[in-house]
């Protein structure tokens, strides 16, 4: 199976507050069809938050959006996210256990990058006209 790469614009956010104002500038966005949007945790998060944090923020705001959580090099920590149910995430390195780890995914009809994809930072004071410049692309 070959991935689509990832959506054309990605929000890296950290926190409910920083989920939600994507959401809201989101849903105020006049483009016609859903926008090719996605959300990322932090660098790392899977490794020193875990995935269940990044699960339950996602529950909690309501996101729907394709939402990448960063394992770092964490094979481990990877394996864990898709066994939550997560179906995006991020795994560093090209080393036998990263390569069972893109098979696993695979096989799950999940989504592994290699790599963090190009991205805004929300940051804890998100301006919503920041996020919509970015969204259409006048960043």
């Amino acid at each position: 199976m070959i991935h689509p790469p990832p959506p054309r614009r990605v929000f890296a956010v950290a926190s409910a507050v920083e989920v939600r104002a994507v959401l809201a500038v989101l849903a105020g966005h006049a483009a016609p069809g859903p926008p090719d949007c996605a959300l990322l945790s932090p660098a790392d998060a899977g490794c020193f938050m875990g995935p269940a944090w990044w699960r339950a923020l996602l529950a909690e705001t309501g996101a729907v959006l394709p939402a990448f959580l960063d394992c770092g090099p964490a094979a481990g920590r990877a394996a864990e996210a898709l066994g939550l149910g997560l179906r995006h995430i991020v795994l560093h390195g090209t080393g036998p256990q990263a390569r069972t780890i893109h098979l696993l995914a695979r096989s799950l009809g999940a989504t592994c990058l290699t790599a963090r994809p190009p991205h805004c930072v929300v940051g804890p004071a998100p301006a919503p006209e920041r996020l919509r410049a970015y969204l259409s692309g006048t960043d």
